[in-house]
């Protein structure tokens, strides 16, 4: 009897922790270093777009916002949007942007704004990115 008073417990936990749902929506990332020989002449620019996000933060650590959209930048050398290249709520409004266009095939950040409204033990993040949104031209 006390063997049942203890796997019943158990065995609801494993339920409810197994009964999860994850929705995931990216942009895909190569982890491997490649270059692509890009010119001007071949994009053609589409037209600036905006994207938004909030990001709030409990003791430095990340609660709610968009978890699974993200979109990333990656090898632009030193600069201010390196500093939130691996924020959330970057990565969330960066992909805004990119949805925000839909014939686009790559964003190009110009410039990022974050707005924080401090409180006790936390924070939340306005997120603020503007880009230029680019297609490749098809030859």
């Amino acid at each position: 009897m006390k063997n049942i008073k203890m796997i019943i417990p158990l065995l609801l936990i494993l339920f409810l922790m197994g009964s999860c749902t994850v929705y995931q929506a990216s942009v895909p990332k190569a982890n491997v270093q490649a270059q692509v020989n890009v010119s001007l002449s071949d994009l053609e620019y589409i037209k600036d777009a905006t994207g938004t996000a909030k990001q709030s933060y409990v003791i430095g650590l990340p609660v709610g916002g968009d978890k699974y959209k993200q979109a990333s930048v990656s090898s632009i050398g030193d600069g201010l949007v390196n500093v939130y290249l691996r924020n959330r709520g970057y990565n969330s409004a960066l992909f805004n942007a990119l949805k925000s266009v839909p014939d686009a095939d790559f964003v190009l950040p110009v410039s990022l704004e974050v707005i924080s409204d401090r409180m006790f033990l936390g924070r939340e993040d306005s997120i603020i990115v503007k880009v230029k949104a680019f297609k490749l031209k098809v030859q």
